[in-house]
């Protein structure tokens, strides 16, 4: 019987699952054009494959000059506008990387110095009036437990930090992995061959000693025992304050028996070498009761310490890059709760959210022909808290499609209504100059609206502060950290959000000391933030400056406000306070008097206005970003494509796949539609059955027609059905023992892909597994 059966492609298996496509190399490009160099000389369709293949390598090597940037705007946008953007990307991404990890290593910088110091004072020896120094009479090793949280992730880093730092104060660092240390000879080997070698956070071959490789060690053929360490410590001499710590950076991970012999061999050793060993826990304390015995447990010299500030690390991350940034970009409100979300509901790791905060910032570099417009705003550094800018020229002029998408954003055009409301006839030729004069735009308009943009990020930034120092007059429980105050303050107008309205009662239930300790507070805050801008609140009718004043005069001297509201002419209060609240309408209108009543009515109605300056300093401080011009270039809001991109559905990627193969092998023949142009007949296309898909998404589409029990049989002879089909397209129709194999295949590949199982109950059926998409 001649074999018919056509090979499948590598990619036709959807065992593989997923599939990355990256661009070969140099040496992988030569590799393959040699043997196909031989083939295409003896034709003209050669030829023509070689001048194709060229052009596509040549086009692969333009994208690699540039950084991967290429022109946007469908090919129109000029060279120096795309060079720009490569040069904003790396002006505003390095600085950030490093201020991202200076920030992480300074959160856990506590941590890591309380870990230091009890190294440092482990093995010490106790000073007697008597006989000297004694060492202690236990033969215990020292161990530091240590937290490092769950966020796996960044253990990494976190016991690189601690790594340095122990390199620095001349200690032996061991740093082991429990895929590398799966049998004690195998952990022992790793050990030395780390001491031995000097390894720590200085050394190029860290990795490699990590991975158990002893090369350059001078321990080949010798048995890796605690009996050569002991050698070894005497022969090299060492300071005496030297310690060999032994770091367990995933403690879970390490098999009990391996830990429980290493425990018991260094305690032999312990008062001639000193080890000190650290147990990485991502887990809880109990970890170590459970996994070790208690005659080890006993054996060791334990002290706790937590190294988890993943929130706090983010709580200065999300302060230094959206509410004191340097540069404008920040995050619209489905986009921050995308990065929140992913941080605080799924890992808490630091490293997940500086890739999604990267790949947004290259998103927006790479695909926003707009942002260049971040090279015309520049940071003044006046040593203040808060943020301020000065608008320059754009280094290049915008291009005839650049300036027509500014004009076409919706917050443009609303900037332009509203100049025609507030100014009449000059607003009216202001606008119509600005929507024909592109030069005009560019060099006027455009400035004027960044102004504005940079002046609502400076009365944001103070807004927070400012909200920051109300909650510290608050409850513990009622606190938010800044994380949520900055979401709230990006998706909740300040009337309607919940945590505002807590604010605004809590200031109302202040008394008049309360009152000015929080506007000397709020003083300190405005002095500090320097010389702002803040165009943006005063276009709104709010000065800051002035109402704190206000605030202050009516706090020294409430008897002014009764004089100023007329009260004091005919017109008095009673002084009784348990006679302040007679009626539901005077409990309705003047409900500050059930808050306080220890104050006197001229406190009282000070503090009720001094409440309302406060609330309108932050109502316009903290409005919607939505009402700034060009928020929607400044602002990323691909809240989608960061799901998508970094919350991965493997379940639903893969029955996508199965179900509508068409789309993903980009195969016309799987369409099964004869009008390409006929949209009436797409639905019942993507449901047809066709012979020249793949068999497992032939199965697949089957076994969708089926209830919970399948009948092999039954699956099978569905599928052959389909399979005889494909007569039609070959010279040979496939035989039985093919279709057979192909369904076998096919069965076993979808058993492994989770959609059906074997059952006991009957052994010609299989039982379906999921349901739906």
């Amino acid at each position: 019987m001649v074999d018919t059966y056509k090979p499948m492609d590598v990619f036709d298996s959807m065992t593989e699952c997923t599939f990355i496509l990256k661009p070969p190399s140099q040496q992988s490009q030569k590799q393959m054009q040699q043997p196909q160099k031989k083939s295409r000389a003896k034709g003209a369709a050669g030829r023509r494959s070689s001048l194709a293949v060229g052009r596509e390598d040549s086009a692969d090597r333009d994208i690699s000059a540039n950084g991967g940037f290429v022109p946007l705007l469908q090919g129109k946008e000029p060279i120096e506008s795309m060079e720009l953007r490569r040069q904003l990307f790396a002006d505003m991404w390095t600085p950030l990387e490093r201020l991202l990890s200076d920030t992480e290593k300074k959160v856990n910088n506590e941590g890591v110095t309380e870990v230091c110091n009890f190294v440092a004072a482990s093995y010490t020896r106790v000073e007697t009036a008597e006989k000297g120094q004694l060492a202690s009479p236990f033969a215990e090793i020292a161990t530091a437990v240590v937290f490092s949280g769950v966020n796996t992730g960044d253990h990494s880093n976190l016991f690189q930090s601690l790594q340095d730092q122990l390199y620095k104060n001349d200690h032996y660092v061991v740093l082991l992995e429990s895929q590398y240390c799966t049998s004690l000879p195998n952990m022992l080997k790793s050990m030395l061959d780390q001491v031995a070698a000097g390894l720590g956070v200085g050394a190029s071959g860290g990795s490699k000693g990590r991975a158990g490789g002893g090369s350059g060690t001078g321990f080949k053929g010798i048995p890796y025992d605690m009996s050569l360490l002991q050698v070894w410590w005497d022969e090299a001499s060492p300071r005496k304050d030297s310690r060999i710590v032994v770091i367990l950076q995933d403690f879970e991970g390490f098999g009990p028996l391996v830990v429980d012999d290493f425990i018991r061999i260094a305690t032999n050793y312990c008062k001639d070498v000193p080890i000190v060993v650290v147990f990485g826990l991502a887990t809880s304390y109990e970890c170590v009761h459970q996994s070790l015995t208690k005659a080890s447990i006993s054996m060791l010299n334990v002290e706790r310490f937590n190294l988890q500030r993943s929130k706090q690390c983010i709580d200065t991350v999300i302060r230094s890059v959206f509410v004191e940034s340097a540069s404008m970009l920040s995050f619209g409100a489905e986009a921050y709760k995308s990065l929140l979300d992913q941080f605080l509901l799924y890992s808490f790791s630091i490293t997940g959210f500086v890739k999604k905060l990267k790949f947004a910032i290259m998103d927006f570099f790479y695909a926003q022909p707009l942002s260049v417009l971040s090279a015309m705003i520049s940071r003044l550094d006046q040593g203040g808290s808060d943020t301020a800018f000065s608008i320059g020229e754009c280094p290049i002029r915008l291009c005839q499609e650049q300036i027509e998408l500014i004009r076409m954003q919706r917050s443009v055009q609303r900037f332009f209504d509203k100049k025609v409301e507030t100014d009449g006839d000059d607003g009216r030729k202001y606008a119509v100059k600005a929507l024909v004069d592109d030069d005009f735009l560019q060099d006027s308009v455009l400035p004027e609206m960044l102004r504005h943009l940079a002046s609502y990020r400076q009365s944001y930034s103070l807004g927070i502060s400012m909200v920051q120092a109300i909650q510290d007059t608050m409850p513990e429980s009622q606190r938010k950290p800044l994380r949520t105050l900055h979401y709230y303050g990006i998706s909740q107008l300040f009337d309607e959000g919940s945590h505002w309205k807590t604010l605004s009662a809590a200031i109302r239930r202040m008394k008049v000391p309360e009152m000015v300790l929080l506007l000397k507070s709020l003083d300190s805050i405005v002095s500090a933030a320097g010389s702002l801008d803040l165009l943006y609140v005063e276009s709104s009718g709010t000065d800051i400056v002035s109402l704190l004043q206000q605030a202050r005069e009516l706090v020294a001297d409430p008897d002014q406000t009764l004089k100023d509201e007329g009260y004091g002419e005919g017109k008095t209060f009673p002084d009784a306070p348990s006679k302040r609240i007679r009626t539901r309408t005077d409990m309705d209108n003047r409900p500050f008097l059930l808050f306080d009543n220890s104050s006197t009515d001229q406190e009282l109605r000070a503090l009720d206005i001094i409440c309302g300056y406060i609330e309108s300093i932050l109502r316009a401080c903290l409005s919607p970003y939505q009402n700034v011009p060009l928020y929607e270039v400044f602002y990323y809001r691909h809240s989608f494509l960061l799901d998508t991109t970094f919350s991965a559905q493997p379940r639903a990627a893969v029955q996508t796949a199965l179900g509508k193969s068409q789309y993903y092998v980009d195969c016309d023949c799987c369409n099964g539609s004869s009008a390409p142009g006929d949209s009436d007949q797409d639905d019942e296309a993507d449901e047809r059955i066709m012979p020249s898909m793949n068999d497992t998404s032939i199965a697949y589409r089957l076994h969708q027609e089926c209830r919970r029990m399948i009948n092999l049989y039954d699956w099978y002879s569905a599928f052959a059905s389909v399979v005889e089909q494909e007569s039609a397209f070959m010279p040979k129709a496939p035989s039985q023992s093919e279709i057979q194999a192909r369904f076998v295949r096919a069965s076993e590949e979808m058993r492994f892909l989770g959609f059906i199982k074997s059952t006991q109950r009957k052994t010609d059926h299989v039982v379906r597994l999921t349901w739906g998409h």
